[in-house]
């Protein structure tokens, strides 16, 4: 007994939770959010409201549920991002003609023009947050990084 519990002290003093894989990209998420947002324009526009946006940019009008698939946002999430955007009046939301149960969400001009204004800030605020990195060390990175999220499946 007395080995399991020395063996358990050790393990506890040797383990830094801020050395974690999960941690280290949750701090470097809250890097790449806070470029984002000190060179937003739109006032209270979240990293994740702008996805959102860019999204219905991108593909065009969608299913709430379809952008929550597409946007990796869980469907409170979602709900929460989209009555915000609304809100600010920059989609509209409707009900699908053919199934009355599905909203179907479109980008109002001046979504479509917030969305446009940001994407280059977005752009800046990647770039930024990978300028420690050299090109190849970029492509790397990103490149684990895609490698991870097929893991899930």
């Amino acid at each position: 007994m007395a080995a399991d519990q020395d063996e358990f002290d050790r393990r506890v003093a040797e383990y830094d939770a801020r050395l974690h894989p999960a941690q280290l990209v949750r701090r470097v998420h809250q890097r790449g959010a806070q470029l984002f947002t000190q060179n937003v324009k739109a006032p209270n526009l979240s990293v994740t409201q702008f996805v959102a946006l860019v999204t219905l940019l991108r593909e065009g009008a969608m299913a709430q549920s379809r952008l929550g698939r597409m946007t990796s946002m869980d469907p409170s999430t979602t709900t929460v991002v989209v009555r915000k955007l609304e809100k600010d009046g920059l989609i509209a939301k409707s009900r699908d003609p053919e199934d009355q149960r599905t909203t179907v969400l479109t980008l109002t001009g001046a979504g479509r023009d917030c969305a446009a204004e940001h994407v280059p800030i977005s752009v800046r605020a990647g770039d930024e947050l990978l300028a420690p990195l050299t090109e190849i060390e970029r492509a790397l990175f990103l490149e684990l990084l895609r490698k991870l999220l097929e893991a899930e499946g």
